[in-house]
């Protein structure tokens, strides 16, 4: 990538990770700790043949519940924002931004008109059409109560960008050299999706 390196050093405000996410990674893990107890057994009774498919579809299993639902978050700090991907990390300096939306998921526009999004927060689905009951519901249950979307988590980094501005960090981010972007790729989680397909692949071969 072409982004030059900028590291956030401000105070970590908040993690963000939806709760269908966290349940179907943890499901999915619960899954492949199943098979591997199932596995154990098969080697406690002799039965080793033929155990390259279940070995390789536990560290499928677990590599896709961390890669797809567990890894991917976005991390709110005091002068930043950092977008997790599955196999990429956004770092976004609050001198770098321009604008935050949501339209079809977090999204945070650099200065360059860059637009960078998180698979981690997306855009909440209205399966039913809205009523004027919601409307009014919308205004008047706690908050927090609808969960973790795009345009949530939108509001929550426009304040603390405010507030980073309010604080004097975009005079300190004008008089010495701009942030940039950053964004690199997360070899770990790339390894780790690698494997699990060649396991998958030598399991079939085999």
């Amino acid at each position: 990538m072409r982004e030059r390196t900028s590291t956030l050093t401000g105070e970590r405000v908040r993690v963000y990770r939806t709760v269908p996410a966290r349940v179907i990674g943890w499901t999915m893990v619960a899954g492949a700790a199943v098979l591997t107890a199932l596995t154990a057994v098969d080697l406690a009774s002799g039965a080793g043949g033929g155990l390259a498919w279940p070995v390789a579809l536990v560290v499928a299993v677990a590599a896709a519940a961390w890669a797809l639902f567990l890894r991917p978050h976005v991390e709110l700090r005091t002068d930043g924002v950092v977008l997790a991907n599955i196999v990429t990390d956004t770092t976004v300096p609050f001198a770098a931004v321009e604008e935050v939306t949501d339209r079809w998921a977090l999204e945070v526009h650099d200065v360059e008109g860059r637009r960078f999004s998180s698979w981690a927060v997306p855009v909440r689905r209205e399966w039913a059409r809205r009523t004027r009951i919601d409307d009014f519901a919308e205004t008047t249950r706690r908050r927090g109560s609808g969960g973790i979307t795009a345009q949530g988590v939108a509001d929550e980094v426009q304040r603390a960008l405010q507030r980073w501005r309010l604080d004097g960090g975009q005079l300190t981010a004008v008089a010495g050299e701009p942030s940039r972007v950053t964004q690199r790729v997360s070899w770990s989680s790339a390894a780790v999706l690698a494997l699990a397909v060649g396991l998958l692949v030598l399991a079939a071969l085999g």
